[in-house]
């Protein structure tokens, strides 16, 4: 499917799930992400960082509620629930896409796209630059512990390679003709059906049905 129409369907999930505000529809929700997941994207990470979330959470709801109600095990147990299926739709949705695909996807806004690429990309290229760093600094025997060496040391390079990398894009952007108006081409679009292109829209007012029905 386009990576919209991933991002849609999340967005629909959650309005329904925060709307309607009910314990089994939470479990549904999340067991139907889980299936998903299995059976379409093929990748149990959701399934295993569902629960990794869902744990910590569920402990603190009953340290809150339980002492103070009987039916506090009920709304720990409900809240949990909705936070577990919120996280099964984001993290199934952000499985199956990936960055390529999306930032092609937004070709029609190419300031859109490149600000959602240069975001999503600025995670794993920061991871890189500091494990280039700390390797630098233990070639050199030189130590970064403490708060003073670290920043000297760790955080300014990585900070000052950051901001560089993020303005040496400026003249490739600028050739590319960036700023210059009129519409963007791709030589290999996002496969998208009419049918879901029409019905990516429609999730949200659906959604938005189903919780004024509910």
């Amino acid at each position: 499917m386009n990576p919209l129409t991933w991002i849609m369907g999340a967005l629909s999930m959650w309005i329904v799930v925060l709307g309607v505000n009910d314990l089994r529809l939470s479990l549904a929700v999340v067991v139907l992400a889980q299936i998903v997941a299995l059976l379409r994207v093929h990748n149990v990470a959701v399934l295993a960082s569902t629960a990794l979330l869902a744990i910590p959470v569920l402990v603190s709801m009953m340290l809150i509620h339980m002492p103070y109600s009987t039916d506090g095990w009920l709304v720990a147990l409900a809240l949990t629930a909705r936070f577990s299926a919120l996280m099964s739709v984001f993290l199934l949705a952000a499985t199956a896409i990936t960055i390529p695909e999306l930032v092609k996807s937004l070709y029609r806004w190419p300031k859109l796209a490149y600000i959602v690429g240069s975001a999503l990309q600025m995670v794993p290229q920061g991871k890189h630059t500091l494990a280039t760093i700390r390797d630098a600094n233990a070639l050199r025997g030189r130590s970064t512990k403490g708060p003073v060496q670290a920043v000297k040391y760790v955080g300014l390079p990585l900070i000052t390679h950051l901001l560089s990398a993020g303005a040496s894009r400026a003249i490739p952007l600028e050739v590319a003709g960036l700023d210059r108006p009129g519409p963007r081409t791709v030589l290999v679009e996002v496969v998208e059906g009419r049918v879901e292109k029409h019905l990516r829209w429609l999730l949200p007012l659906s959604a938005i049905g189903v919780v004024l029905w509910l």
